[in-house]
């Protein structure tokens, strides 16, 4: 038997059964520090001094680890009361919340956003959302269009935000491509040109900093503002 073996052994046998939720807590801790790509069962259960099969006996598999360790992040956020705050306010705070607590979790913000996650535990936010669009006013297609407008604009846009530079990317790119980005011609490019002053590193397609280091609070609050008046405007048209 190998040393570390025998360590993660003595350790295994000299701590208190494992639970699934210590397993998804230390999945979260992982990945907040190495990133996602990073994790394992085998990385994890030598992280936690266990063998790999405790952590698939408790979450299964890999995906299902990364989708309970995803729903942890949702559960984490605690939604104001659905009464005594108008709807607007409530999907307002709702949405800040989502990417507060994204923001807290950076390199879970890909599978939030872009990946269908296999699990129920969002069932309980999910039918905060559809309380308060019914109370709204919405039904019907309405409220399935209206409800998916919410969700995908809040996971949309805030793992935009929060997108990161590929691992094999070379150090300095961010010199050479603000460099060329100043360089473009006016002629093809006119509007961009005029606003570039505005736009470099604070607008998408042209930032090379991530939402990680450079939050765009401003066009977040923005962008919200605009997606509240569009619910507003459709609830007055019905």
């Amino acid at each position: 038997m190998g040393e570390s073996s025998g360590r993660r052994r003595g350790r295994q046998a000299a701590r208190n059964p494992l639970s699934r939720a210590e397993v998804i807590d230390a999945a979260l801790r992982y990945v907040d520090l190495h990133g996602l790509d990073a994790l394992t069962m085998r990385a994890l259960a030598t992280e936690m001094g266990v063998y790999p099969t405790a952590l698939y006996w408790h979450t299964g598999t890999k995906a299902q680890l990364v989708a309970a360790v995803s729903a942890r992040v949702l559960e984490d956020i605690v939604l104001p009361p659905d009464h005594g705050m108008a709807w607007d306010e409530w999907l307002a705070e709702v949405a800040r919340l989502c990417r507060q607590a994204m923001h807290r979790h950076p390199n879970l913000a890909p599978i939030l956003g872009s990946q269908l996650v296999v699990s129920t535990t969002a069932v309980p936010f999910a039918e905060r959302v559809v309380g308060v669009l019914e109370r709204a006013g919405f039904s019907g297609r309405d409220l399935v269009e209206v409800y998916n407008a919410v969700v995908g604009f809040v996971l949309g846009w805030v793992t935009l935000e929060l997108s990161s530079v590929p691992a094999d990317v070379e150090e300095g790119w961010q010199k050479e491509y603000a460099a060329q980005l100043r360089t473009v011609n006016p002629n093809a490019f006119p509007a961009l040109t005029r606003n570039l002053g505005l736009l470099e590193n604070n607008a998408f397609l042209v930032r090379w900093d991530s939402g990680r280091d450079r939050p765009m609070d401003r066009s977040f609050e923005t962008a919200l503002e605009l997606l509240i008046l569009g619910l507003r405007v459709k609830l007055t048209a019905k």
